[in-house]
């Protein structure tokens, strides 16, 4: 991070724009992309099975709205993510780079050729007709091979940066084992629990949006929504069994952090709200489901959308705990969450931060009494700007409020204890420490301030 420029995002903050944008195209490309495709070629290949015509057109309305949502809206999350990661944790994609290189590049290859038959898949379908339609499923099988072969390389690399293994096998800069890297130990129970969530969240995808194009053929929905539902109950048990083996492979310190990952920490002495509300998701799922497949033409809107709605909750707390769980590190047992690197952190802490970063101004590089407070601003950017802003979402103040210097200086010391373990550890010298504790110091004293102000005016 200190080799890096700074770039803020007030009140919002890095972390909630990053996981807005992630989470988004996660729902876009498991539920539109790699189970759309697979859920939509079988209904497509359903269809030209038992000369179904009526089926073959309702998938293709079908893939017109997942078309739509994969080329627009998982396109631009997609490239936004690259974006934001770039400006949010530079260190971090840095060294993901210099891993993974190789295996990124062929992951930019397949995605093309994914958007690619896609393309073809979509735009010929009404081109060729139902006459055409041997044809047009190959489009399909391609597009759903390279759709899952993208995972397949970005699940390797998601995995490594929460169980990076024995990559390092000693200490840089002799070369680290990148094989050991890819097949890491979440890889493979990652990569199945994502497939086949993906499949049975598009099958549901595909549900709700039957019931939309159905409502004036009613034998149709039947048969649609029992296909459907079908999907989705045999893509459940090895979900689960494959999401029981993911969390096998999840380090015991990350574990210990999931219940405030899926809570924060201020409901995190309520464990019992998550249990409730991840069971209560999955219930309403399988309730849908169930009465989609016995009785289609019974399931209210309601039910239906609600469906939706536990599938997308799933996905986000999902997300979100994957991430949470992992700090305070980014790539874990390697890089802080701030782009510090673990090895370095004893040399940093002895020299400074300061020194090395080169686009801090020269004249805030050292600490003085006179500018310790602007110091300590330089600081809070380089290290702290990551999860919380100033005055917005995990604002910082919030944090240090009826703190004076000397108990922020001291706090400041004690980040990553028993009592924060997914906070990292501030790196630098103690006069670094103790002009970050000035800034912050002055943040609420400002605070104080301004509000004595508005209440001598409004009097």
């Amino acid at each position: 991070m200190i080799d890096y420029p700074v770039f803020e995002m007030p009140v919002l903050g890095h972390r909630l724009i990053f996981a807005i944008d992630a989470i988004l195209h996660v729902l876009i490309s498991h539920g539109a992309a790699v189970g759309g495709s697979v859920v939509l070629v079988l209904s497509q290949w359903w269809a030209i099975k038992n000369n179904d015509q009526k089926m073959y057109d309702l998938t293709y309305k079908i893939l017109f709205v997942l078309f739509i949502a994969a080329t627009a809206i998982g396109a631009l999350t997609g490239i936004g993510i690259w974006i934001h990661a770039n400006i949010i944790d530079p260190p971090a994609i840095g060294s993901l780079l210099r891993v993974f290189f190789w295996k990124w590049f062929v992951e930019w290859i397949v995605f093309n050729v994914e958007l690619i038959f896609l393309l073809l898949w979509f735009l010929t379908w009404k081109q060729l007709g139902w006459e055409g339609r041997h044809k047009n499923i190959k489009f399909g099988i391609v597009y759903a091979i390279a759709s899952w072969l993208t995972m397949v390389i970005i699940t390797a690399i998601l995995g490594f940066m929460l169980t990076p293994g024995n990559w390092l096998t000693s200490i840089f800069p002799t070369q680290p084992d990148y094989v050991a890297s890819l097949f890491n130990p979440s890889w493979i129970p990652s990569l199945m629990f994502r497939t086949f969530f993906a499949i049975g969240f598009a099958a549901a995808v595909s549900m709700y949006w039957t019931w939309w194009f159905t409502k004036d053929d009613i034998q149709l929905r039947e048969r649609a929504e029992k296909f459907f539902s079908k999907i989705t109950l045999l893509s459940i048990p090895p979900t689960v069994l494959f999401g029981l083996w993911y969390y096998s492979q999840i380090p015991q310190e990350a574990k210990a952090l999931m219940f405030v990952a899926g809570l924060t920490t201020k409901y995190v002495g309520h464990k019992e709200m998550l249990i409730f509300a991840l069971l209560g998701a999955f219930a309403l799922i399988m309730l849908a489901v169930f009465l989609f497949y016995v009785k289609p033409r019974g399931v209210p809107f309601v039910l239906a959308s609600l469906m939706m709605v536990s599938y997308v909750f799933l996905v986000a707390e999902f997300e979100r705990i994957r991430e949470f769980v992992r700090k305070p590190y980014i790539v874990y047992g390697y890089m802080y969450a701030h782009g510090i690197r673990e090895l370095d952190v004893a040399h940093l802490n002895n020299v400074g931060v300061l020194k090395y970063a080169q686009f801090v101004p020269v004249q805030y590089r050292t600490v003085t009494e006179e500018n310790k407070v602007k110091v300590g601003e330089y600081l809070f950017k380089l290290e702290c700007r990551v999860c919380h802003s100033v005055n917005g979402i995990n604002a910082i103040t919030k944090k240090v409020k009826g703190l004076d210097e000397t108990a922020i200086y001291y706090r400041i010391g004690t980040l990553n204890s028993p009592a924060t373990p997914f906070m990292p550890p501030f790196v630098g010298t103690d006069e670094e420490r103790k002009a970050l504790a000035a800034y912050l110091a002055s943040l609420v004293q400002d605070k104080n301030t301004q509000v004595a102000k508005d209440n001598k005016g409004g009097q």
